[in-house]
């Protein structure tokens, strides 16, 4: 009796607990994927479905981006730098050849901060 639910497919196969935590979405299983022989397969095909499931933009890839590109860290030094520039220009005392190279030792080292404040 136990035999013959089995084979109808009443009872589904479990995995045991150690291959469900090594393997959890079952990407090592033996069983291949496609049956067909290489010389059977349209390899275009399969391609142009692959390149259809992939979306490149949506609103919520959208979404990723702008939370990304207004973030605090971002905004902060291109604010500085702008009324700096500002600043410098309104009171006539702009040189960029001190400004650039000042600009880039401050960036790298609010950059290595950054890298700072990410690791802890």
């Amino acid at each position: 009796m136990v035999k013959k639910d089995i084979a109808s497919g009443k009872y589904e196969e479990k995995r045991d607990l150690l291959d469900e935590i090594d393997d959890k979405y079952e990407l090592y299983d033996d069983e291949p994927i496609n049956d067909a022989p290489v010389e059977e397969l349209d390899l275009k095909e399969i391609v142009k479905e692959e390149k259809a499931k992939i979306k490149t933009f949506s609103l919520s890839s959208m979404k990723y981006g702008t939370k990304g590109g207004f973030s605090l860290l971002r905004l902060v030094p291109y604010i500085f730098l702008v009324l700096g520039f500002i600043a410098l220009k309104n009171n006539e005392i702009l040189n960029l050849a001190f400004y650039l190279p000042a600009l880039a030792f401050g960036i790298v080292i609010a950059s290595l901060i950054s890298k700072e404040m990410i690791a802890k």
